[in-house]
């Protein structure tokens, strides 16, 4: 198969400690047609003197931007990237040996399959595991809906360019959502494969790519305005399945719950009755709903 260089994005937001290992997770795989780019999104740990460093000794392709989160970070670096194939990765996972194989030779003998992703587990930063997650095969919901079961991670995917570049880049106004609206987007334009074995460790550490510039009240208030986006969005995928329909309404549900929960806690408890009376009409079954619109009622 020839042009088979794969650019492997890396956005990194105060990673210091942890972008090393991600590119070195690169650098061990068996296919030696790779470019590394890092885009550092503003940190301020000392993350710059580590990419000078690795640009010496990994020959990694780094950028410094003005903070503005992770997916106009991913965006710079792929539209940077010479390669035919795209792979995401984010500065604190690890990828395992063979990924990269394995994934370009489904890709070699599928020309039809767009997105090859794997299993992977999640890890706390003592080592421990938390859950092995088999991707093709998610309970949720929204993921069985608009993308067939598939748990597309950003840091086990492989997407052919040519498919990335029929839907665009990450909205980076989806603060929270983005992931899963690309894999979305990418579902109904291509075909997803998935490796049904552990190769990459995601590490879990509380927030992630948590935004520190923001304090608590506007964190949760950019994530619901992210999520209104992102469901807003999916509405107009219509003609939509019944399937696709629940799912939808009760991720609504979900976001006029919590948008509720934050009224709740700011002391507005018409506004939270409002909010939760929203959640019933899309969940009318949902007792959740019913017990929080009933609490604001009262004293």
């Amino acid at each position: 198969m020839s042009g088979e260089l794969v650019s492997v994005v890396i956005p990194v937001y105060n990673g210091a400690p942890f972008v090393a290992k991600a590119v070195a997770g690169v650098r061990a795989q068996k296919h030696s047609a790779v470019e590394i780019l890092v885009v550092d999104d503003g940190s301020t740990d000392g993350t710059q003197e580590v990419l000078k460093s690795l640009e010496q000794s990994h020959g990694i392709r780094w950028f410094q931007r003005s903070h503005g989160g992770p997916a106009r970070s991913r965006n710079y670096g792929i539209e940077a990237a010479q390669g035919h194939f795209i792979a995401l990765l984010d500065c604190d996972d690890e990828w395992l040996p063979g990924k990269l194989v394995k994934q370009l030779a489904i890709m070699r003998e599928r020309p039809e399959v767009g997105l090859v992703h794997t299993d992977f587990e999640v890890r706390f930063e003592d080592g421990t595991l938390e859950e092995r997650v088999t991707a093709r095969s998610s309970r949720e919901p929204m993921v069985q809906a608009f993308a067939g079961g598939h748990v597309a991670l950003p840091s086990t995917l492989l997407i052919r360019k040519q498919a990335l570049d029929q839907v665009g880049g990450l909205d980076p106004e989806l603060y929270g959502s983005e992931d899963s609206d690309l894999a979305i987007r990418l579902f109904r334009v291509t075909r997803f494969e998935c490796i049904d074995q552990v190769l990459v460790k995601k590490l879990q550490r509380g927030h992630g790519y948590r935004d520190m510039a923001f304090d608590e009240q506007t964190h949760r208030a950019r994530v619901l305005a992210s999520r209104d986006r992102f469901l807003t969005r999916l509405e107009g995928y219509a003609p939509l399945t019944p399937i696709q329909r629940a799912a939808l309404d009760r991720e609504w549900a979900n976001y006029f719950l919590l948008k509720g929960a934050a009224a709740e806690r700011a002391g507005r408890r018409s506004e939270a009755r409002r909010q939760y009376w929203e959640a019933i009409r899309k969940a009318p079954v949902r007792l959740r709903c019913y017990t929080r619109w009933l609490r604001t009622l009262t004293p």
